[in-house]
């Protein structure tokens, strides 16, 4: 073994507990995603999993769990498992379903898409994108052996993020190095819910204790913010206003770094003038912050040693997003906190091998992108990171409005069209109309009535593959996955899906010939072992990191993009503050401010019927976008849909702490639970994404997806004219509402 690898343990896989029945197993958790999952000792009895906790070993989550591991058993049996395939025998929506075995599930699959590719080209499939999973690749390379660009992207989550720095810093991925910084920034993101066992939170706060200054910037007081030196609370859906502001404090107060705007960034001088209107007093009516504060955050950003952004979800998210990213990126470069320590940091190597891909991008040509049906990232910058995809809305809408062709088959694998995006009643007629869907999952799902075959699959509980492994470039770890327990149904891995469906499709020289095997193999050979090798080491083997090199910017300014030319991020070599590459598409070569479709300063005059502002958050201590409400622990914790509520705000209505609210919006309505919450902009109520499930074991009830029930996405505006980011295709998740007791 190389100086680069420490042998985290050998011997059997599993192992006899002292002095009890039981037998611990480690394996991985993925009950979160996308990033790689936190080490987990499995603890079985009688070929039952009976306990968790964290595994030690695991550079990930360093023996730390958070609620939804522990809860893993309870999600493991619970009674809405899927247990053996079905096939539709009533209407669509009605939910009536006969078993049938795998192989006549993939057969009648096979059948279908057979059909249909002759009838009307293999671009009439759609493959809807789960949260980024380690079987992703597997959905590009099914689409890519069957001949259709259609990868359904969520359009509201990271990868508008990924796109804006790539085209502004060079690299997609910049990393906050809270250890070494005087001032944090944390905006939009919810570094205490989102994989807190990973250990952001504590780099955060490790950092302020040893005296770096804390600057939280959401709508709502969360812990995080709790904690913060200065708490920021915007207005959702405005962070593009607030980083123009900034930007103007900074330029005009002359508090960036000359010396390497001069040398590393490419358009300073247009932004100059550009920047004169975005005045803190200008942003203050919009963001429902005193110029005061913007100028206070601004300084003590622009003036800090070192400085770093965790700019999250929040992001992603608004129709100003591509605008708001990139004045965000703008931010960290003029201020010289690009790459240096303290500041946001671009990782460019590793040691540790990357897996062999198995998404085929070699096969991508300009008529696969020009077959689009509806491009997440605009079509002159695809592909992006993961590959070519179109929006997930633009997917399931185009069976509505057949432009510029209708998708006739949609896979749904581990998501839930009917609640995960926006517009749910438009998303109901389209699925209504579709003329055949697959729905792929562990557990019932609200998309299910519409189904014409659903597929269960293996919990990573109840199979040996695949094995963990950097996602994106991020970690350091490898690990193989060991089965836990025998599967409780007639199904297969999520993996074995796409290989066994390939096969029948007659792709199997794509597929391995179905040998799940022979495919992990394949993707280790990089790291020159096989998956038996590999699981030699129960707990893993982690690759030592290279020693930090900063202000590598020849390195990161050349960064070729994924784009099939090749051509690079940033052509003049130095940071896009006047993007050349946007200017040549249509696109505006400067960030600008962009209202959201409904707010107090864009629309005016819907605030006499809805005063209010909503936005939603998809994860929360114990949940993770529409899963998890079925499993009692968690349910326990929050059994109720809820929206938080300033006491004042409510009060004015006669709303008391608790009450059922109905929360209406111009597109629909939801009733849901008034929580008190003092922590939140008085003009604000938030509420969490999601809900739709029931409980049996507590008796709790699952929800209606359309109006009257809880899930937020009725409540959001999808107007093709004023709904979508032109470049992104990011949906706002914020939207003027009237709360009334119900």
């Amino acid at each position: 073994m190389s100086r680069k690898e420490t042998d985290l343990g050998s011997a059997a896989e599993s192992s006899r507990v002292k002095g009890t029945d039981e037998r611990m197993i480690p394996t991985f958790c993925s009950l979160c995603g996308p990033s790689p999952g936190c080490g987990l000792n499995c603890f079985v009895k009688d070929g039952r999993l009976v306990r968790v906790e964290g595994m030690k070993e695991s550079p990930i989550n360093n023996g730390k769990l958070c609620p939804k591991a522990f809860a893993s058993m309870q999600w493991v049996y619970s009674p809405q498992r899927l247990k053996y395939p079905l096939k539709r025998v009533g209407e669509k929506g009605e939910g009536k379903f006969e078993r049938v075995t795998w192989d006549e599930a993939l057969e009648i699959i096979a059948s279908k898409l057979k059909e249909q590719k002759e009838k009307y080209g293999p671009e009439s499939l759609a493959i809807l994108s789960p949260q980024r999973r380690s079987y992703s690749d597997y959905l590009y390379r099914f689409l890519m052996a069957h001949g259709s660009p259609n990868y359904g992207h969520s359009g509201i989550c990271a990868i508008q993020r990924f796109f804006g720095f790539a085209y502004t810093l060079g690299t997609p991925r910049i990393v906050a190095d809270y250890k070494h910084a005087d001032v944090i920034v944390v905006w939009g993101a919810n570094p205490v819910y989102a994989g807190a066992p990973m250990g952001s939170l504590k780099g955060i706060l490790d950092a302020k204790s040893k005296g770096a200054k804390l600057i939280v910037i959401k709508p709502e007081m969360q812990p995080d913010a709790a904690k913060a030196d200065i708490w920021v609370p915007i207005r959702p859906g405005t962070d593009g206003a607030l980083a123009l502001a900034m930007l103007n404090v900074i330029v005009n107060e002359q508090l960036y770094d000359k010396d390497f705007v001069s040398k590393w960034c490419y358009g300073f001088d247009k932004l100059v003038p550009h920047i004169k209107k975005y005045t803190p007093e200008w942003a203050e009516p919009i963001t429902g912050l005193p110029s005061a504060q913007i100028k206070e955050v601004a300084r003590l950003y622009g003036t800090a040693k070192s400085a770093c952004i965790h700019a999250g979800n929040a992001f992603d998210q608004a129709v100003d997003s591509n605008n708001a990213v990139r004045a965000v990126a703008i931010l960290i470069a003029i201020t010289g906190n690009l790459d240096r320590p303290g500041g946001n940091i671009a990782t460019m190597s590793n040691t540790i091998p990357m897996p062999k891909s198995v998404h085929l991008k070699e096969r991508y040509t300009q008529e696969w992108v020009d077959k689009l049906v509806g491009p997440e990232i605009a079509r002159c910058f695809q592909p992006f990171i993961e590959g070519t995809s179109s929006a997930y809305y633009r997917c399931l809408n185009s069976i509505l409005t057949e432009e510029p062709y209708p998708i006739k088959t949609i896979i749904a694998p581990g998501t839930q069209p009917s609640i995960i995006t926006r517009g749910s009643k438009r998303i109901k007629e389209a699925l209504k109309k579709l003329e055949f869907m697959v729905v792929i999952d562990v557990m019932q799902n609200s998309s299910m009535p519409w189904a014409d075959v659903v597929i269960p699959v293996a919990t990573m509980y109840e199979c040996d593959h695949p094995f963990e492994a950097p996602v994106m470039g991020k970690g350091n770890w490898i690990m193989a996955r060991n089965k836990v327990i025998e599967p409780l149904g007639d199904y297969k891995s999520d993996y074995e899906f796409w290989l066994d469906l390939g096969v029948k499709m007659g792709y199997g020289e794509d597929f391995w010939h179905g040998s799940i095997e022979e495919c992990m193999n394949y993707q280790l050979e990089n790291f020159g072992i096989t998956m038996e090798e590999l699981r030699a080491h129960p707990t893993g083997i982690i690759y030592k990191p290279e020693p930090m090199v900063y202000e590598k910017y020849e390195q990161i300014f050349a960064t070729p993009s994924t784009r099939l030319s090749g051509d690079p991020y940033l052509p003049e070599g130095k940071v896009a503050i006047y993007n050349t590459t946007f200017e040549k598409n249509g696109f505006n070569p400067l960030p600008e401010w962009v209202e959201p479709p409904e707010s107090p300063t864009g629309t005016p005059e819907l605030l006499a019927k809805y005063p209010l502002v909503l936005f939603d958050t998809h994860t929360t201590d114990v949940y993770n976008h529409g899963w998890l409400r079925n499993v009692p622990y968690l349910r326990e914790i929050q059994p109720h849909p809820w929206i938080h509520i300033h006491p004042e705000t409510a009060k004015a209505r006669g709303i008391e702490d608790g009450d059922w609210v109905i929360v209406e919006s111009p597109h629909g309505w939801i009733k849901v639970k008034a929580v008190y919450f003092p922590g939140i902009r008085p003009d604000t109520v938030m509420s969490v994404h999601g809900w739709w499930q029931g409980c049996d074991e507590l008796g709790l009830p699952g929800y209606p997806i359309l109006d009257g029930g809880a899930n937020v996405n009725v409540m959001y505006s999808t107007d093709p004219e004023k709904a979508f980011d032109p470049v992104v295709t990011a949906m706002p998740k914020q939207t003027l509402v009237e709360v009334r007791k119900a």
